[in-house]
């Protein structure tokens, strides 16, 4: 396994980020709460006692629409993230190209699906999401894509040991980096974005945001649009041996 770069070497490679990415979220157009509540007073008292139950929003993210703010707001999950441990604030996940951000969510549904011993209703799922654009510019970002970090690719691109990366993850934490373009684990030719300071948004609000149909079978998942375009992915391009890997399985 090759060395992680430290903190110092790391804020050496530190320079300006600017660009596009891509978050796949679910569709907020209706809320949940809607369908147990008798009239629109009842139902925004009920999200307001939700959201009193919700960690605090950080004093940072404040300006922020939830979209952006979100993953900053909760901890991180048992298993923490490909480059943020247990013990570490949550990361704003997101890819540079539209099909790496819906591939990537094509693997944690089909891992969703996983779940249950007997699959049922979850065997066929026809739902939307939303996908959003959001702008970065930040003097202190960092490209593990790039020449500098060709040896690394093979251990970031690992799907069932998040070891090497969440350290990695950390030292730019120390190093003072806002955000960083990876390698994608899913898509050979797609790139990933971390962002680990909501400094590194352009804007406080999405560029621009798009409703995607899906279906997800156990071996197909297609999202499309009404003009037309979709992207569709195969379950077993994903698996190895069978196996779809992850950390927690």
């Amino acid at each position: 396994m090759p060395a992680i770069p430290t903190a110092n070497t790391l804020a050496s490679y530190l320079s300006p980020l600017v660009g596009l990415a891509w978050r796949v979220v679910e569709t907020q157009e209706t809320a949940a709460t809607r369908m147990i509540s008798r009239n629109a007073e009842e139902q925004n008292r009920l999200e307001q006692l939700l959201d009193a139950t919700k960690p605090p929003v950080p004093a940072e993210c404040s300006p922020l629409s939830y979209l952006l703010m979100t993953p900053f707001r909760y901890p991180p999950l048992q298993y923490g993230s490909r480059y943020g441990s247990q013990w570490e604030r949550g990361i704003f996940y997101a890819a540079k190209e539209q099909e790496t951000a819906l591939a990537e969510t094509a693997v944690y549904l089909w891992l969703f699906q996983k779940g249950p011993k007997i699959t049922g209703p979850l065997a066929d799922i026809t739902d939307c999401r939303t996908l959003f654009s959001v702008r970065l510019c930040s003097q202190k970002g960092c490209d593990l894509g790039s020449e500098l970090f060709a040896n690394l690719r093979p251990t970031l691109t690992a799907t069932q040991d998040w070891s090497f990366s969440q350290q990695l993850g950390s030292n730019l934490r120390e190093a003072g980096a806002e955000c960083f373009w990876f390698p994608s684990a899913r898509s050979a030719t797609g790139t990933n974005l971390a962002v680990l300071n909501p400094n590194a948004f352009a804007n406080t609000h999405p560029d621009t945001e798009q409703l995607w149909n899906l279906r997800l079978t156990e071996d197909l998942c297609w999202f499309g649009r009404a003009d037309g375009r979709y992207f569709e992915f195969s379950k077993d391009t994903f698996e190895r041996e069978g196996v779809m890997g992850h950390p927690c399985l």
